[in-house]
């Protein structure tokens, strides 16, 4: 009896212990040892959110577009009572310029730059400055290669029977010839800018050599009056600001500009009797137009005179097209077409219609020779008949 109540009691322990395991793991606290395992939880990765580019509770305001103050130069020109350094200094290397492109880059380049000099009261870093405007206008304007000469204002050191020597730039003309095959330059270019305080006023001295025989081959003064803005080039006449201003209006405005050739030679008249030579005078009236003022239109009164036979006029327009422009060693050659008629008075009239080409030297003396066609007609409708191939040869007179 013992046996069984110890069994059953140990029974009802176990039952008792088996339920309150159960209700311990129907609650969640079981113990550990008899918890299935558990993985642990993996959270995701949070990243944190980017600072924004602005601070909260900034604004962002946009700067007003600067208003562009444009100079009117179609209508009007503007002109002042002074005009500043900078632009005194850009005239005068405009007007180099413009002198050494006359002369012809087939002459004179490659040009050896041998100095460019500033006055003692200037900065003498200006000197470079200086140079890159004269190359900038030189090349712009005439296509010159312009070179810089390393040795030309070097010092050199040397011994001559137990003496020291030194010399500085190019000493003798050996010198100058070795330093310009060297570069392969025709000339050099030596450029000296003064400042004159009292009164106030720039000049620049240019002088241009040829580097084969040292002669001079262009030398040129240019001063200008900042105060009175006039130029003065060499021993020209003064060029005033306001009258260079003045053309450029009368372009704006449109207005004519006329252009005067009167000319001197000799007309060859063919006839089935024979050819007659004869004196011929001209004078024409032409209008330039264009952009550059390359054409030009107009009439042209000639003369015709033979002492033996009889005398005409030749009546026509003319108009010209200008092919080259003109330089010291190069004219400025021209084509021109006229047609008109040919009066002889009562005696007879006819046709001439031709073309010519004209050479200018220099600024006013040209040389001109011209092939025409005259319609053949008869002195008062009988006789010799007078008419074909009219060449003709004159030397003339230009203003413009």
């Amino acid at each position: 009896m013992r046996i069984e109540a110890v069994v059953a009691a140990l029974l009802a322990v176990l039952s008792c212990a088996t339920a309150a395991l159960a209700q311990e793991r129907e609650n969640g606290y079981a113990n550990d040892i008899f918890a299935p395992p558990q993985e642990p939880e993996v959270k995701p990765e949070v990243k944190p959110a980017p600072a924004p580019e602005m601070p909260q509770g900034a604004e962002l305001h946009a700067r007003k577009k600067p208003v562009e103050h444009l100079k009117l130069l179609d209508g009007h020109l503007i002109t002042g009572d002074a005009v500043s350094a900078d632009d005194v200094v850009d005239e005068m290397v405009d007007e180099l310029a413009s002198d050494l492109a006359k002369l012809g880059a087939v002459h004179i380049s490659p040009v050896l730059l041998d100095r460019v000099r500033v006055s003692d009261n200037m900065n003498p870093q200006y000197s470079h400055i200086l140079e890159a405007r004269l190359a900038s206008a030189i090349f712009r304007a005439a296509n010159v290669a312009l070179v810089r000469c390393a040795e030309c204002w070097t010092t050199r050191s040397r011994v001559e029977q137990s003496s020291y020597v030194i010399t500085r730039g190019l000493a003798s003309r050996a010198d100058v010839q070795k330093v310009a095959a060297h570069y392969g330059a025709r000339t050099y270019l030596d450029v000296s800018l003064t400042l004159h305080e009292n009164p106030s006023s720039l000049a620049m001295d240019v002088e241009l050599v040829r580097a084969e025989d040292s002669s001079i081959a262009f030398a040129e003064y240019y001063r200008l009056d900042p105060d009175k803005a006039i130029l003065y080039r060499g021993a020209d006449t003064a060029q005033h600001r306001e009258a260079r201003l003045q053309a450029l209006q009368d372009k704006v405005n449109a207005r004519p500009r006329y252009g005067v050739t009167v000319d001197f030679g000799a007309m060859l008249l063919p006839s089935d009797a024979g050819s007659l030579w004869g004196a011929l005078g001209r004078y024409q009236l032409t209008e330039k137009f264009g952009s550059d003022e390359q054409y030009d239109a107009g009439l042209s009164l000639a003369g015709f005179f033979n002492s033996t036979s009889f005398a005409g006029g030749i009546l026509g327009a003319v108009w010209q097209m200008r092919l080259t422009e003109g330089g010291v060693w190069a004219p400025e050659w021209t084509m021109g077409f006229n047609g008109g008629a040919f009066i002889s008075g009562n005696a007879g009239n006819s046709f001439i219609v031709g073309g010519k080409v004209r050479a200018l030297m220099g600024a006013r003396i040209s040389m001109e020779a011209g092939l025409n066609y005259l319609v053949p007609f008869q002195i008062k409708g009988r006789g010799t008949t007078y008419g074909g191939v009219v060449p003709e040869f004159a030397v003339g007179f230009v203003w413009r």
